[in-house]
């Protein structure tokens, strides 16, 4: 087990699959995903046994109410491949900025991505949203403070899309509306962090949306300066971990292809707190 420097903004971390259900492992990792949102682990060969064992510490396992890409033995992993089959519009799905689960109560807290094939490209894009949120004016603050979003599982809305991201088709589904704060305490770290300025934002509770969305445009358009961007990728053979509380991410364009080489297989986990968000 060590610790190496910092890569494209994300902390690396290289264990094998036995170290990386250690309880003691598992502590240092919280803690270095705590620090830097993003965590790169190296873990060369990993079971699927040892990969759920994994996931399930950081969390209750969320089964993502769509079946069609789970997986049949562990209904917690959720295949994400790069198969030419896949439905034009299933495709690029996720290139928007957006935080998993928003649309359930509580949402992810935790998402990882296991890379059995990936082949140069496909990084992941972040926001990290403690900084942002710490870099506002007060003005701006005492403004969110106490406003609740509204968030659709259908989709958000569409004029908080800026002009370089990609919302795939909506699933449909029987869910109903949530409402998450606005500015929520994060459970962690104890600080006040923006959520949910993306994917699944519809609006704000008792504000009309000619107010709400400017607001809510101008704040994500803030959290998306460069100084508060992160970039990881998830490669074979590591595992691509971030803290879906104080992050915001979005993927970047996939090349379809079952060519060797080109094939990418991804095993992706999300996990909730037992704890609904508070507000800060």
């Amino acid at each position: 087990m060590k610790r190496t420097s910092t890569r494209m903004g994300a902390a690396d971390a290289t264990l094998d699959q036995t170290q990386l259900v250690d309880p003691a492992s598992f502590q240092w990792l919280r803690a270095l995903l705590m620090e830097h949102r993003v965590l790169d682990i190296t873990v060369g060969e990993l079971d699927e046994e040892h990969y759920v064992r994994f996931g399930r510490m950081w969390g209750t396992p969320i089964e993502f109410f769509s079946g069609r890409d789970r997986e049949r033995r562990f209904p917690e992993l959720i295949r994400v491949t790069n198969s030419p089959k896949t439905p034009l519009p299933l495709r690029d799905g996720a290139m928007h900025w957006h935080q998993d689960s928003s649309y359930e109560s509580p949402p992810a807290s935790v998402t990882m991505l296991h890379a059995l094939e990936a082949p140069d490209g496909n990084e992941t894009l972040f926001a990290d949203l403690v900084a942002a949120t710490a870099a506002l004016d007060e003005d701006r603050r005492r403004m969110v403070r106490g406003l609740l979003v509204r968030h659709d599982p259908s989709g958000g809305h569409p004029d908080l899309l800026l002009p370089d991201e990609r919302r795939g088709d909506s699933t449909s589904t029987d869910l109903a509306e949530v409402r998450h704060p606005l500015l929520i305490r994060h459970p962690d770290l104890g600080r006040p962090v923006l959520y949910g300025l993306g994917g699944t934002t519809r609006g704000i509770d008792g504000m009309d949306d000619a107010d709400a969305i400017p607001l809510l445009r101008g704040l994500k358009e803030h959290v998306l300066s460069p100084e508060f961007r992160l970039t990881g990728r998830a490669t074979a053979g590591h595992i691509l971990v971030w803290d879906n509380l104080a992050v915001m991410h979005r993927a970047t364009e996939t090349r379809y292809s079952d060519v060797d080489g080109e094939r990418r297989l991804l095993h992706r986990i999300s996990t909730r707190s037992e704890r609904e968000l508070e507000p800060a």
